[in-house]
């Protein structure tokens, strides 16, 4: 089995039902007792490992931004460069009409590249965060069933406990039994 950041959380999230069920429960109330330092400590780790991802996501816009930084300053220094290469031929014709044409050329290469690496940039920064959403959106699912289960436990529990105190009452004021007339 793949260890990944959703299997963790997913244990976090076991080991802290497994907190609450070892917790002591009040006689008297549905209350449970559980050590808070340590229930803390698990959203504490499950916190952790939802920013990697996050984290990733803007690094990834980061570079992106970068690339189509040092994509840019290509395309200065390309067209720069062109631009020197014209005015030292510009006294020949057929040289100068040559130079123009691989300027334009060298320029249009320049600006496409540009755009397929900020588009690539870009969609593989929205994938990365598609993907991110999707883990988050089956964490939260996770957190609500787990949740829902728990409150029926606990339901369930109250209803028993309900049940006890009624026997208890009838133990203690036991209905009197009435006799049948002839």
């Amino acid at each position: 089995m793949e260890y990944t950041k959703e299997t963790e959380i997913m244990s976090l999230l076991d080991q802290m039902e497994e907190l609450l069920e070892e917790g002591k429960t009040s006689f008297i109330t549905s209350k449970v007792s559980i050590d808070r330092d340590e229930f803390f400590e698990y959203i504490k780790d499950i916190r952790m490992k939802l920013p990697t991802e996050l984290q990733q996501s803007v690094w990834i816009v980061e570079e992106r931004n970068k690339i189509l930084a040092e994509a840019q300053g290509e395309a200065k220094l390309i067209i720069q460069e062109a631009q020197e290469t014209l005015q030292k031929m510009i006294e020949q014709h057929e040289i100068t009409k040559y130079a123009e044409d691989r300027a334009q050329m060298i320029l249009e290469n320049a600006r496409k590249d540009s755009r397929e690496i900020r588009i690539g940039a870009i969609e593989y920064a929205n994938e990365t965060v598609k993907v991110v959403e999707q883990q988050l959106k089956l964490t939260l699912e996770s957190i609500h069933k787990e949740a829902q289960n728990f409150e029926n436990y606990i339901t369930n529990e109250l209803r028993i406990l309900y049940d006890h105190r009624q026997e208890l009452k009838e133990m203690i004021h036991p209905q009197p039994v009435m006799e049948e007339r002839e």
